[in-house]
């Protein structure tokens, strides 16, 4: 009977009898326990991400504050690689290269001291122009000047008429003032074929002499500063030429120009494509316009400027800095003409960089090193005697170029 009895319950369980139900809230039991447990797991799992991005937010916070706030006081040498330069020859930092250039010839070379390429002639005073990678070296009242960039020679080119003035794009167009007394005329020339493609005139009588002269980095854009007198008084003028379709509508490709009574403007300066910067005795001058370029903003100064540095993205002003307790003050505007930093400062400077990671001002003897928020982060004399500074990928690295070495060096 007991086997029978067995047999019952399992015919009744398998046609759902109370056990069923007693399962069914066990296992709704299971299901809540198990759907808190996912609760919790998520919100752990939660807190966990948010207490993790805290940390990082805070180390992140405090590794600036750190940066901000760090100071430098001395370098290591880290690498050294010797190199040989002729005697009486000059070097400037060309894009991350060295180019360095004398009476004799020209050369670039890697920041290890392998030369790159090499290109000799004979000037009697070599004057360079550089734009991007690219550099011209001309000799003043000569006929030829040498167009190179990073890579090797772009080529050469040969004038008819003396050299007065002359300036190259980032492409290779050269852009040359020549002297063709009673008329001074501008000749641009494909420094890779040596060629003249084009040419405009000016006359005393009529613009003026030229002074000043620069080229887009595309080639396609000319500006240039004239003087002349005009009842006893000194006027310049500022004047644009355009040498793409554009300019073809326009005679002499003259698109737009400006006229400034009582001035001289002995600098133009092409920020890339569409900005101009020029320095008169009396006043700043901004020009935005990449085909017809308009005058941005005119700014006149009282004190009289010691020296103009600029890249494609700043320009910087030095002046006396007589009404405090620095000899000098260096002011720094962008592309638009606004004034971005002020740094006063004691040292005989010999050159000012504008780097990402910041303002490098140095002489052959001696640095100042500043971040952007005009910050003194490093002060410091070079060991050896410095021709050449460039600037590295962060505020603490950087190369210096010495009479038989090139330095890395790393700030502490």
């Amino acid at each position: 009977m007991a086997e029978i009895k067995d047999f019952n319950r399992n015919q009744y369980l398998l046609k759902g009898g109370k056990d069923d139900k007693n399962k069914e809230k066990v296992n709704d039991s299971e299901k809540k326990t198990m759907d808190n447990m996912l609760a919790r797991h998520r919100q752990v799992k939660l807190y966990s991400v948010l207490l993790i991005l805290a940390l990082v937010a805070v180390i992140t916070v405090g590794s600036y504050i750190n940066y901000k706030n760090k100071v430098y006081i001395s370098y290591e040498v880290i690498q050294q690689s010797e190199w040989i330069r002729a005697a009486e020859s000059k070097s400037l930092n060309l894009k991350g290269t060295l180019f360095t250039y004398s009476n004799d010839g020209m050369n670039c070379t890697d920041l290890k001291g392998k030369t790159i390429w090499n290109q000799t002639y004979e000037m009697q005073n070599p004057e360079i122009r550089t734009c991007g990678k690219t550099v011209a070296v001309g000799d003043y009242n000569g006929r030829k000047i040498y167009v190179a960039n990073t890579q090797g020679v772009i080529g050469t080119v040969e004038t008819t008429m003396p050299i007065r003035d002359f300036c190259v794009s980032g492409n290779g167009v050269v852009a040359a003032v020549l002297d063709d007394s009673p008329v001074t005329s501008i000749y641009l020339y494909n420094a890779a074929t040596g060629e003249s493609f084009a040419d405009f005139k000016t006359r005393m009588s009529n613009s003026g002499y030229p002074i000043a002269i620069d080229i887009a980095s595309d080639g396609s854009l000319v500006a240039v500063s004239y003087i002349k007198v005009e009842k006893g008084k000194m006027v310049s003028n500022v004047g644009f030429y355009n040498f793409s379709a554009v300019g073809q509508n326009y005679t002499d490709n003259f698109v737009s120009g400006y006229v400034y009574p009582e001035a001289v403007v002995p600098m133009v300066h092409f920020m890339g494509n569409d900005t101009v910067f020029a320095a008169a005795d009396n006043r700043q001058m901004f020009f935005k316009g990449r085909q017809k370029p308009e005058s941005l903003s005119e700014t006149m100064i009282s004190e009289e400027i010691q020296s103009v540095f600029c890249d494609e993205e700043h320009v910087g002003l030095v002046f006396y800095n007589t009404a405090a307790e620095t000899t000098y003050r260096v002011e720094i505007y962008d592309t638009n003409g606004r004034k971005v930093s002020e740094i006063p400062f004691d040292l005989e400077y010999k050159e000012i960089l504008f780097d990402p990671s910041g303002i490098i001002i140095y002489n052959d003897s001696e640095c100042l090193i500043y971040d952007w928020g005009e910050k003194l982060k490093y002060h410091g004399i070079f060991e050896e005697r410095v021709l050449c500074f460039i600037p590295g990928r962060n505020i603490s690295k950087h190369t210096l170029v010495t009479e038989e070495t090139i330095q890395t060096v790393q700030l502490h």
